[in-house]
């Protein structure tokens, strides 16, 4: 909550003493201000002064020393002491004064942590899962879904007027080998012969039964005309009732379901290729027409359309994010794709600079395959076989609250091993229980005080004395960093610890004091806003984290 302000404060000086070629040379370096290492009887601290010293080749000491001396003269009413240190550090500590009056705000102002944060006039949209309607959801779709929404969450929550979108995939070939598979499997019930010859490339698994059944039902005869069309529109459509169903579970749902077709119905990609042409990123070659990629640092152009005649995905891409960014007028489209579209990343981004889009207004993350095992074993998934772990049957075994916990714990850009055994256990070695427990315990001290005619108010006296006391209320004024952290790197992971390390330090703290003494009622008061602003930051976190905070465990 104070790294920021106290890294504005320094900024602001270095500002009026500084040239900007300085001062641009100073930030290069890395992050102005960090928390100080545990050891350090400090809260931030700075290398400023190392960094001054190359560029004025002046021994860092005597700049940490002046430095200190002259921040203190404007030093904020939020900041006790500037001290420096050697070998060239400048070290700042919070009054107590002011961490008192933050966490009594936080217990007695309402909404204090939702309005910390100012409303931004910047409009992103964040496109997730993004599964072909094909199959149900597995257990990879988790760690995507996780991670966007947690991600809209906690940009909505900094500011930011967000939108989420699911991308719905319902043109292509594998969309007619989806309806042809269905179809192979209505016909074979009947005792009919199949359509598609290469069967061994078709859709297969239980659901494609189902399917093929509820679907069967639904048509009067198997020999009228677009068949195939027919079965594949009722088979996306069941799908995709399936997908927001399991999404649902998950605690997932979005403000737009878009589909591909519309690019071609609403003539979207027309003014695409329109656009395309008057800017000379066209050619047609060999049968086909092709995007000049090469020309923006691409190690080949692209095909567009080919010689058949038919769309590439590429294209509908393009076109998908031209009606993104030009015509619904996002300022920042965020894209979570899977593992397998990590290839399509620098082509995108390509297409986009040449239609003008700074590259920095279009993120795309990857999210990384998961591995699951139960206990040693390891358990494999392939979709095509039919033999995968759906979405549904994990949050079904482990529950919302640990899925989205787990695959949530980790930066998306590295794989994840998801232990259900662990998320299953009732015990401190599974953070997220241990999270809620802590949260379970606070609610619990609060009905407990109050059984007993102790009731906290804004007025009371609050006093932070221990070293336990001191680091806890600390910690707690670290959340709208994290949250700040997370709008800028767009890594959700980052709230999990913070949560797993403030449940810890109440866990410790609360085994080491007696928190409610009879006899002693301003002690009590103390620790319990204390536990009080503890668990209104853990109830917030888990609100980011869209997991439950039970009162009772």
């Amino acid at each position: 909550m104070y790294l920021k302000k106290t890294e504005n404060y320094i900024i602001d000086y270095l500002k009026s003493q500084y040239k900007n070629d300085d001062l641009n040379e100073i930030q290069k370096s890395g992050m102005l201000i960090q928390k100080t290492p545990e050891g350090i009887d400090s809260d931030f601290g700075t290398s400023i002064p190392l960094r001054l010293a190359k560029i004025l080749n002046k021994n860092p000491m005597d700049i940490a020393n002046h430095l200190s001396v002259e921040l203190a003269k404007s030093k904020p009413e939020f900041i006790s002491k500037i001290e420096p240190l050697n070998p060239g550090y400048i070290n700042f500590t919070l009054s107590k004064r002011t961490i008192s009056e933050t966490l009594k705000n936080i217990v007695f102002e309402n909404n204090y942590l939702n309005n910390y944060f100012q409303k931004k006039p910047t409009k992103i949209q964040i496109e997730f899962v993004s599964a072909n309607p094909t199959g149900p959801l597995h257990v990879g779709h988790i760690r995507g879904a996780v991670y966007g929404s947690a991600l809209a969450k906690i940009l909505e929550y900094f500011g930011y007027d967000i939108k989420t979108e699911y991308y719905i995939n319902n043109a292509g070939n594998q969309i007619l080998e989806f309806g042809q598979s269905i179809l192979n499997e209505i016909l074979k019930t009947k005792g009919e012969k199949a359509k598609i010859s290469n069967t061994h490339d078709a859709y297969k698994g239980t659901y494609i039964k189902l399917l093929a059944k509820t679907i069967s039902e639904k048509t009067q005869s198997i020999n009228h005309n677009n068949l195939v069309s027919e079965i594949t529109s009722l088979g996306i459509d069941i799908m995709l009732q399936n997908i927001k169903s399991d999404l649902n579970e998950l605690g997932v749902e979005f403000d737009v379901w878009f589909k591909e077709t519309d690019l071609f119905e609403n003539e979207i990609i027309n003014e695409v290729t329109e656009k395309l042409n008057e800017l000379n990123l066209i050619n047609n070659k060999d049968g086909a027409t092709w995007f000049l990629s090469k020309q923006f640092g691409d190690d080949r152009d692209n095909v567009l359309i080919k010689q058949d005649g038919s769309h590439t995905y590429f294209y509908s891409d393009i076109a998908n994010h031209y009606n993104k960014f030009f015509l619904r007028n996002f300022d920042k489209v965020i894209n979570i794709w899977g593992a397998d579209h990590q290839g399509h990343i620098k082509r995108t981004k390509y297409a986009m600079e040449a239609l003008g889009i700074k590259p920095k207004n279009l993120e795309i993350k990857i999210s990384q395959m998961v591995t699951i095992k139960k206990g040693t074993e390891t358990v494999k998934i392939s979709k095509r076989s039919g033999d995968y772990i759906t979405l549904q049957e994990i949050v079904k075994e482990v529950g919302k609250d640990a899925c989205r916990y787990f695959f949530l714990s980790k930066t998306p850009n590295t794989q994840l091993t998801f232990d259900i055994n662990l998320a299953k256990s009732q015990n401190s070695n599974n953070p997220i229980y241990y999270i809620q427990y802590a949260y379970a315990r606070l609610a619990n001290l609060t009905k407990n005080a109050e059984a007993l005619g102790i009731h906290i108010n804004k007025t009371d006296d609050f006093n932070i004395e221990t070293d336990k006391e001191i680091s806890l209320s600390k910690k707690i004024l670290e959340f709208p960093d994290v949250i700040e952290q997370i709008s800028e790197e767009l890594e959700p992971h980052h709230i999990t610890k913070y949560t797993l390390d403030l449940a810890s330090e109440f866990h410790s703290y609360y085994q080491s004091e007696k928190i409610i003494d009879e006899d002693n009622l301003s002690y009590t008061i103390s620790k319990l806003i204390l536990c009080k602003a503890i668990q209104e930051t853990l109830k917030k976190s888990l609100e980011i984290m869209m997991i439950s905070a039970p009162e009772k465990m």
